[in-house]
């Protein structure tokens, strides 16, 4: 009942019965390595040098890596504790250099930039952000203001290290980036100006998927992506590091010295490490890569299975605050799942071997990030297999296409550019085809008991060797997976009749007749609020009631419109909400709902029905 599966750089292995030992220690080392980092800091560095020191002298290669654990932990620690907030001062005329490619939204410009040592994020308004909003990584900029220091509270800032806020009131950039920063901001604006002929949101679309810039992606394209389990789609990740190595293999297979083959890999992996920012996920692929490279040429070659614990605890051990990076938390927990679950799949799922190792390797992945995005966004797409399935292909042909055609796009006349994208537009609509269509299935939204049987049974059938006698015992667990599996999809999620809070600042009444009410207060989230309107599947909205005026809940209300069918709109005096009927004290009904609201905010709605 076992089967071989042949993958890349050997991403899965056979599944003989015996390799699940193995497949735990790795498992163990990368939980140990997060947990020093998250949940240890208070290790003094005297114990981790000791216990390397008693490893080293015993020969105990365990106990030097409990000992690294401790160094980790010992880091880590340090680091938090020097996460203090800069100093609030005004500046005049400070040199600054930006780390983060600036990033535009709600009228107002961002960037993270480096002061003195300290990280700190810029924030200006578009209209006198100057130079701030055409700056890219490693410019030198010029800045006047003022810097109010804070301490990082979410998991992003304390993984960025952001100890401050600059209000800028003027910007110069003074230096662009030169050396490879400079090199890679030369080549991904070649291949942005080479995408020209494409739409705002394919644009962004596709430099995303090529070098990871997915900055002015379109937040209801964002949502489409996320509810159809192609969030990862969005950025780039570490299977581009793959691609590229693809790329550049008929060039390097040509150069026959292996030290000068490996070396030469290793420069294009670092090279693309500049292009796509160093990014966690990519970091990660780019470190695993490399340590696959070393032991080739040294004549020890290994699966991921061997890479991957040594690439995340040195990794922790050189920045242990990437354990708060969530990129960084779904790359590891993705590659474990291909080299963990992946085999143990692949062996119970019978068709071709292509068709196999794509399921495997898609249900193997997802199974093993479902816990970080149910804590992280409350649920995981039930569609997510086969959008996978579907939409990875052609993302496929956009990262590998993209990086060669791209090029020479940017560097040619126009209309030899939007020739050279034709592949690349049929390729982009068909991604995004499936996302949307993903998003709007009428299928229900899985928990976290739902996950956990499922990757219980998944984990039961793969490592049990069955015999003829208990064969009937895996048909019955093989069927109770398979139906559990299928519940999204005959059991969609309805919402009942009543006042339901949905997120924050998000409310919906709903009739007993199916009318909705929208009730949109203050603190409502873009994102937040499209995820949970359409988790409710909510269609037309009959009426929408703006207690907060603001120009946020303004946005707000002009994408809700593009996404879903708003009817009425009521908001109060002095608002900002684009077709909004301004009323202090009104009363109207929406089908069965009678509707009342006062000059206080209060809002009663009875259903007469």
């Amino acid at each position: 009942m076992s089967r071989s599966v042949e993958a890349p750089a050997g991403l899965v292995r056979p599944n003989d019965g015996t390799s699940w030992r193995a497949d735990a220690s790795v498992v163990i080392i990368v939980l140990a390595a997060f947990v020093s980092a998250r949940f240890l800091g208070f290790m003094p560095i005297a114990a981790a040098l000791v216990v390397m020191l008693v490893g080293i002298v015993t020969v105990r290669p365990r106990v030097i890596g409990i000992g690294l654990l401790l160094l980790v932990a010992w880091h880590a620690g340090h680091e938090l504790r020097g996460l203090e907030p800069s100093p609030t001062k005004p500046v005049r005329e400070a040199d600054v250099v930006v780390v983060d490619d600036p990033r535009a939204g709600d009228g107002r410009i961002r960037a993270l930039v480096d002061l003195d040592g300290d990280l700190l994020m810029i924030d200006a308004r578009a209209a006198t952000a100057g130079d701030l909003s055409t700056a890219r990584v490693g410019d030198h900029l010029m800045i006047s203001g003022s810097v109010r220091g804070s301490r990082p509270r979410s998991s992003w800032a304390i993984s960025r290290r952001v100890v401050g806020r600059v209000s800028a009131t003027t910007l110069r950039r003074t230096e662009p980036a030169r050396g490879p920063t400079g090199l890679a901001n030369a080549f991904r604006s070649t291949v942005r100006s080479g995408a020209e002929s494409m739409s705002h949101d394919r644009k962004v679309l596709f430099t995303g998927l090529v070098f990871g810039d997915d900055r002015g992606q379109n937040v209801i394209v964002a949502d489409n992506f996320r509810a159809a389990g192609l969030g990862h789609l969005l950025a780039v990740s570490g299977q581009n590091v793959v691609f590229v190595l693809l790329l550049a293999a008929p060039i390097l297979t040509r150069i026959s010295a292996i030290p000068v083959r490996v070396g030469a890999a290793l420069t294009v992996l670092l090279g693309f490490g500049f292009i796509t920012r160093f990014e966690p996920s990519v970091t990660r692929a780019l470190v695993m890569a490399g340590l696959a490279l070393l032991a080739h040429a040294l004549g020890r070659p290994g699966g991921a299975a061997v890479a991957l614990p040594p690439a995340v605890v040195g990794l922790l051990l050189f920045d242990p605050l990437l354990a708060w990076s969530l990129a960084f938390q779904l790359s590891v927990a993705a590659t474990a799942g291909l080299i963990v679950l992946t085999p143990r799949i692949a062996a119970l799922v019978p068709g071709p071997d292509a068709l196999v190792l794509a399921i495997s390797a898609t249900l193997g992945a997802q199974l093993a990030v479902s816990p970080l995005l149910f804590a992280t966004f409350g649920t995981v797409s039930a569609v997510a297999v086969p959008a996978n399935l579907l939409a990875a292909p052609a993302a496929a042909g956009v990262m590998m296409w993209g990086l060669v055609a791209g090029t020479l796009a940017g560097l040619s006349p126009e209309p030899v550019a939007w020739l050279l994208h034709l592949p690349t537009r049929a390729m982009l609509w068909w991604i995004d085809t499936v996302a949307e269509v993903g998003a709007r299935l009428p299928v229900g939204h899985v928990g976290a008991a739902y996950v956990s049987v499922l990757v219980g049974l998944a984990v039961i059938l793969g490592t049990r060797r069955w015999s003829n006698n208990t064969r009937w015992c895996w048909t019955i667990l093989a069927s109770g997976a398979v139906v559990l599996a299928l519940v999204p999809f005959v059991s969609p999620r309805t919402l009942q009749p009543g006042r339901h809070r949905l997120t924050a600042g998000i409310e919906v009444v709903r009739s007993s007749g199916g009318h909705d009410v929208l009730i949109v207060s203050d603190g409502a989230r873009v994102d937040m609020s499209l995820a949970a309107l359409r988790q409710a599947r909510l269609g037309h909205i009959d009426l929408t009631i703006v207690l907060d005026g603001s120009r946020d809940s303004g946005r707000l209300i002009r994408v809700l419109r593009d996404r879903f069918g708003l009817g009425e709109i009521w908001a109060p005096p002095d608002h900002d909400i684009p077709g909004g009927r301004t009323t202090e004290s009104f009363e109207g009904t929406v089908g069965s709902l009678t509707v009342r609201t006062a000059a206080d905010g209060t809002v009663d709605i009875t259903d007469l029905g």
